[in-house]
């Protein structure tokens, strides 16, 4: 039996570890090019929608967006970095205290981090008893439960599983916000209680709506064909 000189393996080992080393290098790279092409700047998306655009390590991270409520606005999400969050609003002349009202798609940090920021809004969630959610005063609204702000009306629709207390809001029955819904694909699975299975078949629910004219999405803009997601995801 042939046995591999020791010098061999070395440069075997090093040429597995480069390989390991080049893929993780394109994951990483095309996970950037992704979230740079994806993620909103700062500012308006669509008539009366605005985003802020959040990083992490220098990366483009996500959005959080805001509905204009008269003169008043209504937060989707806040983003995981106070200091960022704030310095979007001020780049949109708009003060914290401006917002009215915070609907909250799930307790990751990426979309609570600046929760703090908003201490004169009303906190609304889905489920969080045995989620997350920080011990700060919120209203936990019922699976369907439709509350009105401003002639605004959003509708709470319950996604659980990639966390257990996600949750969709429909605005005005055709403006869908998704949180982290359709993000199946990077998911840990080491995540406490993620469950992809159930995430999905909310997802197919999700799709399944009528009357929906966009989708928003945290990470990745919105879509306007929600048919797109079953090529996406």
């Amino acid at each position: 039996m042939e046995h591999i000189k020791p010098g061999n393996k070395l440069r075997l080992r090093s040429k597995v570890l480069l390989v390991v080393l080049a893929f993780f290098c394109l994951i990483g790279s095309m996970t950037a090019v992704a979230y740079w092409r994806f993620v909103y700047p700062t500012g308006r998306v669509i008539s009366g929608l605005y985003a802020i655009r959040t990083h992490n390590n220098g990366i483009p991270m996500g959005n959080l967006f805001l509905l204009q409520a008269g003169d008043n606005y209504i937060a989707i999400d806040t983003g995981g970095d106070y200091a960022e969050t704030e310095t979007g609003l001020r780049k949109l002349g708009i003060s914290a205290n401006d917002i009215i009202a915070v609907f909250v798609t799930h307790s990751h940090w990426d979309h609570i981090g600046a929760l703090s920021l908003f201490d004169s809004a009303t906190i609304y969630t889905g489920d969080t008893e045995h989620s997350a959610f920080p011990n700060v005063p919120h209203q936990v609204m019922t699976e369907g439960e439709i509350i009105e702000l401003s002639g605004i009306l959003i509708q709470c629709l319950y996604t659980p599983g990639h966390t257990i207390d996600h949750v969709c809001y429909l605005v005005d029955g055709s403006y869908l916000f998704a949180g982290d819904l359709f993000i199946t694909t990077n998911d840990s699975p080491f995540e406490k209680r993620y469950d992809k299975e159930l995430q999905l078949e909310y997802r197919d629910k999700m799709l399944g709506l009528d009357g929906i004219k966009y989708v928003f999405t945290a990470h990745f803009g919105l879509f306007k064909d929600v048919r797109f997601y079953r090529w996406w995801y």
